[in-house]
């Protein structure tokens, strides 16, 4: 192993996760909360590092570089549980408690103090550790964005602590990457079509830039890169947070409701709102501009939106992304004339924005990668590392499939079914695709927990939940029966790739939409047919196109289920229970069977059925 080159890279924050790169290629990528069970765990990934390392059978002393995601970093999110433990209460009292001081009263206040009855010292490396830390970040303001030099050194230093304490390895080998740079290289290289790109991240905070345009190309052996514009001031990401929040919900995790439910506004009520967020900022040129000076977002759009309807708050924010975005992309293509775009941060996650952006005349690819946000930030400090300290004319190997987490083994599966009481369950060994069709047929619900688990928070077959798209009653048995989610909120499309172009509006390569990660419009003549997979009132989709050489067992299923049917596509969401990770194990699989109303489970080369359902 000494004569290759490892990169272990590591994402602690939100949704915390570690990639493993060998020679140029990722070999694996896992979140921490896959293990710990703790949806968005901003622990350091402990478990995560040990899986990769077990399971590529990696010593310490095998690993060339340590590259943690982010020079500015403070751990009191992190001990006091910020994105776990606190309530939608917890997240107003932050602002009242912790931000209206800071910003209005110029108070130096800290995060750690006031939410010091949730402070956990007990996770990884355990009290005596943590206790010394605190006594430092409790004289000072604690958040990441604190741009003190002893801020940024001192999180540094507990990092390589950890590392040093974890794996015994030197300081020397701990790199740290910044943020943005991390989106940018994570977007491009994992690409496997696109040779140039304009390559863009858009996200809330990061190092102080929160926006960034670069052109990257690759050129036989040489790779050139150049940087555009990049600031710190771009607002969608920090508005989308607030107004999650204003409206009741969870910041930093439901966004995406807010998004689901713009379709539904009328443009007349929200025009008005719309033209509030235009007053706060606009483009000019290639920089987003404030019109308005404002000295926070919280409480100053609290005011503005005091009395609004909730659905045209909604429309009007979805709206306002689109314009603003494509405003900049267009002003963005008139000087860089390149048509691939390749997407990073967490703006990205705004699928419905992509689509817009898609649409922009001459623009040839929109290629976003498996969950752009800050989870596969772990991935893009190893293609940064590897880039920077040592490419020497091999290049870093693209992604080539989402599938890099945890993998299913028969023969813990074979050990778990022989406790199954046989008089509730039927288990099925062969041919359990053609059984798992016919099941689909009838209008039951089905789970897949197969394979290798895929990165991210988009399911892609090996840990899904699946039924048959032409029924729209089977979303609300999925809803209150299985998941518990929010009824306005489409799921999404497994469509087998030789009928992608058939039921959408595709654009450019078909890596595209692989990780659905881009939104389509659905063909007028087959909404019917997808009626279950697609928005129930703009009609758009969110589809992954499932190819034969990337998931053949999962590509079989559907080719079966559309030689019965006649559509060669499934209803696919994620196989967990609504506000928990997605199943990572043979035991989390059948602890969410046995506890939902799910009709069958594939798991493993096992079909599991219930026979009273």
């Amino acid at each position: 192993m000494k004569s290759q080159n490892v990169i272990l890279g590591i994402n602690w924050e939100q949704n915390s996760s570690a990639a493993l790169m060998i020679n140029g290629k990722i070999v694996g990528c896992t979140s921490e909360e896959r293990f710990s069970r703790v949806k968005n765990d901003e622990r350091y990934p402990l478990q995560s590092i040990n899986y990769l390392i077990k399971n590529f059978s990696i010593k310490s002393q095998d690993i060339n570089t340590v590259c943690f995601i982010s020079e500015q970093w403070a751990p009191g999110y992190i001990l006091t549980r910020r994105y776990t433990t606190m309530s939608i209460e917890d997240y107003i009292h932050e602002q009242k408690k912790v931000w209206y001081p800071r910003i209005y009263k110029k108070e130096k206040v800290s995060q750690i103090k006031v939410f010091k009855n949730k402070l956990d010292l007990d996770q990884y490396p355990g009290q005596n550790f943590w206790k010394k830390i605190i006594k430092f970040y409790q004289k000072n303001e604690d958040h990441p964005s604190n741009k003190k030099n002893e801020i940024i050194e001192y999180g540094k230093e507990i990092r390589r602590l950890i590392i040093k304490k974890h794996l015994n390895i030197p300081s020397d080998k701990v790199r740290f990457i910044d943020h943005s740079s991390g989106h940018i290289y994570y977007s491009f290289f994992s690409s496997q079509k696109i040779k140039n790109s304009l390559v863009v991240s858009m996200d809330a905070f990061g190092d102080n830039i929160n926006y960034r345009a670069s052109i990257l190309k690759k050129v036989k052996n040489k790779i050139f890169i150049k940087d555009i514009v990049k600031g710190s001031n771009f607002i969608i990401g920090r508005l989308y947070r607030f107004i999650t929040l204003i409206m009741g919900f969870k910041p930093n995790e439901h966004e995406y409701k807010i998004m689901g439910l713009a379709p539904y506004a009328k443009e007349k009520y929200y025009q008005k709102i719309k033209k509030i967020f235009f007053s706060l900022q606009d483009v000019k040129k290639l920089s987003f501009v404030n019109k308005n000076k404002y000295k926070d977002l919280y409480f100053q759009i609290k005011n503005l939106l005091d009395g609004q309807r909730f659905d045209a708050i909604a429309g009007g924010l979805q709206s306002y992304t689109e314009d603003l975005t494509i405003k900049w992309f267009r002003n963005l293509l008139l000087k860089y004339k390149n048509y691939n775009i390749c997407l990073g941060g967490g703006v990205a996650l705004n699928v419905k924005n992509n689509l817009q952006i898609s649409k922009i005349n001459k623009i040839k690819n929109i290629f976003v990668p498996p969950s752009p946000d800050d989870s596969s930030q772990s991935m893009g400090a190893c293609y940064y590392n590897y880039i920077n300290e040592f490419f020497n004319k091999n290049m870093p190997l693209p992604l080539t499939n989402a599938y890099l987490g945890y993998e299913i083994s028969n023969e813990k599966v074979t050990d778990i079914l022989k406790f199954v009481d046989k008089s509730k369950y039927q288990i099925i060994k062969k041919n359990i695709n053609y059984h798992a069709v016919k099941l689909l047929i009838k209008k039951k619900i089905i789970a897949r927990c197969s394979g290798k688990a895929e990165f991210g928070a988009r399911a892609l077959g090996n840990r899904s939940i699946l039924a048959h798209p032409s029924h729209p009653e089977v979303k609300q048995n999925i809803n209150e029966k299985i998941k518990n989610r929010d009824f306005w909120m489409p799921f999404a499309a497994s469509v087998l790739d030789k009928y992608a172009k058939k039921y959408f509006v595709l654009k450019g390569n078909s890596e595209n939409y692989y990780y659905m990660t881009n939104c389509v419009d659905t063909k007028k003549q087959f909404i019917n047919k997808l009626s279950a997979a697609i928005h129930p009132y703009d009609y758009t989709c969110r589809p992954q196109v499932v190819k034969q050489t990337t998931n053949n067992e999962y590509y079989d299923l559907i080719r079966k289920f559309g030689d019965k049917s006649g559509v060669y596509a499934l209803l696919n969401t994620s196989f967990n229970i609504h506000g928990h990770p997605l199943v990572n194990s043979e035991k989390d699989a059948i602890k969410v069977f046995a506890e939902s109303n799910l009709d069958a489970l594939i798991l493993g080369n096992f079909l599991i059925i219930k026979k009273n359902n």
